[in-house]
């Protein structure tokens, strides 16, 4: 099952498709031409940084390679900042995504060490344009990984919104930051959530910080439950979670976003977030509309906090008549 799910190209965008088939066949050219292309968007360009990064994985000595001596200044920019977002992307890989007792020391050190490369090439590349957010946003992940302090994360946040106050990735990145098993808290997570959908501009789907929130709140509790061997707990948890309230926030918070949207390069992995939601609350007509609008495109968090996401993702049409 999920044969024909493809899993976290969520976007529209059939250049960024040829591009991230380039990348990933070694033609680094065309992630180059892309980054080019999206200077003057911080939405597009996040969202090309994030998926060229992850195509380039084990590529990053070869997008190194691609500054000289005569590269032009703006371009320079953009390859550094797509190298620190692959050396924070093959880190991530190399860790992988289990909890920190599932990963051995020599994982960890490896993993400290490609994490700690990312940092130079995307501070050079905040230098070279100060008003760019885009490589802010992915020092929140270098942040993360290193376990820098509250303070230091924080700083790296202010970056972010002092220059592009609804970057819809930053916002997912400082809601990681926030939770509970990244050293925060479920309540200081959910404020942040909140706050989002409050922020939001008119038909921006930074609502769906909201759904995002309500998924790590309800998974999390889940695992601390298991992690204790309470295992009817756990299943409790899962059916009962999502609440005459909760329901009503996530109702109201699609609505804010859904009822005027305006068009945005993460539009899909929104419509994920809230599809996925709405199945777990058993809002069908919800969760078959936002479902609808995803078409074949599959976004790994949340469908795949069950080892499969295509396959859990295929469910979930066939469920809501989708197939």
């Amino acid at each position: 099952m999920g044969g024909d799910i493809t899993v976290d190209r969520c976007w529209r965008n059939p250049a960024l498709d040829a591009g991230v088939d380039a990348v990933e066949e070694g033609a680094l050219n065309a992630g180059v031409t892309l980054l080019r292309e999206a200077r003057t968007d911080p939405e597009l360009r996040a969202l090309y940084v994030d998926a060229l990064s992850e195509a380039a994985v084990g590529r990053s000595g070869q997008i190194r390679a691609l500054l000289t001596s005569e590269t032009d200044r703006q371009e320079a920019a953009d390859i550094l900042l797509w190298l620190g977002g692959t050396l924070i992307s093959e880190a991530w890989k190399i860790r992988g995504a289990g909890a920190a007792d599932t990963v051995g020391a020599d994982r960890f050190k490896l993993f400290f060490a490609t994490l700690t490369e990312a940092r130079e090439p995307l501070l050079a590349a905040a230098e070279i344009n100060p008003d760019d957010p885009v490589p802010w946003n992915g020092l929140q992940w270098f942040a993360i990984g290193m376990q820098l302090d509250r303070g230091e994360k924080d700083y790296i946040w202010q970056r972010v919104v002092e220059r592009f106050p609804t970057l819809y990735p930053a916002h997912w990145g400082r809601l990681q930051m926030l939770s509970a098993k990244w050293g925060g808290s479920h309540e200081e997570m959910m404020e942040f959530a909140r706050g989002s959908v409050e922020s939001a501009p008119p038909g921006n789907p930074l609502t769906s910080m909201v759904a995002l929130a309500h998924a790590e709140r309800q998974l999390g509790r889940m695992s601390e439950l298991a992690s204790r061997r309470r295992y009817v707990a756990a299943i409790r948890m899962n059916v009962t979670y999502y609440s005459d309230q909760v329901k009503q926030e996530l109702v109201e918070a699609a609505r804010r976003w859904c009822a005027a949207p305006v068009e945005h390069p993460r539009d899909l992995q929104a419509h994920n977030l809230f599809a996925w939601s709405f199945k777990e609350a058993y809002e069908e007509d919800h969760a078959r509309w936002h479902l609808h609008q995803v078409g074949d495109r599959a976004h790994r968090w949340p469908w795949g906090s069950g080892g499969d996401p295509a396959g859990e993702f295929a469910k979930a049409r066939s469920r809501f008549g989708l197939a």
